[in-house]
């Protein structure tokens, strides 16, 4: 197996610890194991860089970003990487690929747990309905006004 020239160049870039947003060495570390399992997996399957395009993408952002990578992708994008790891040929005793696998499905359900959470929340302005009681006369008005409104058209 041989590394590709842009991916080993881009391995060995330093990333400095201390920069803001710079990710944790172990999770840096966790990523390219990762990432080299991806590589290799992808590079037995002929022509899948081009025709997964999300994995590729991913294989780059786990060299630049690490582990981390996978908490700053839609779920969109999530549920494809996803789908399209399932129909490579994944081999169960990679602990990398399968750490891999596993960390994609978790942020899958986490990201359902929150976009459900946020949808109904009670306390969100945009999904509360207030209902006030009206008046009589302005339920005859508001009839009227519909009545008369159907009657130009």
């Amino acid at each position: 197996m041989s590394a590709r020239p842009e991916t080993v160049a881009s391995a060995s870039e330093p990333t400095p610890s201390g920069a803001p947003g710079a990710p944790a060495a172990g999770d840096l570390l966790r990523g390219r194991l990762m990432q080299r399992s991806l590589q290799a997996l992808l590079d037995r399957v002929a022509g899948s860089r081009a025709a997964l395009p999300h994995l590729a993408a991913l294989e780059v952002a786990l060299i630049r970003h690490g582990a981390g990578a996978v908490a700053g992708i839609s779920q969109k994008g999530l549920a494809k990487i996803h789908g399209q790891l399932r129909i490579l040929p994944l081999d169960p005793s990679d602990g990398s690929i399968q750490d891999l696998l596993a960390l994609v499905q978790r942020s899958l359900r986490q990201q359902a747990r929150q976009q459900q959470t946020h949808q109904l929340s009670p306390h969100d302005p945009q999904s509360t309905v207030v209902i006030t009681e009206g008046s009589e006369s302005d339920f005859m008005n508001a009839l009227n006004e519909a009545r008369g409104g159907q009657a130009g058209h």
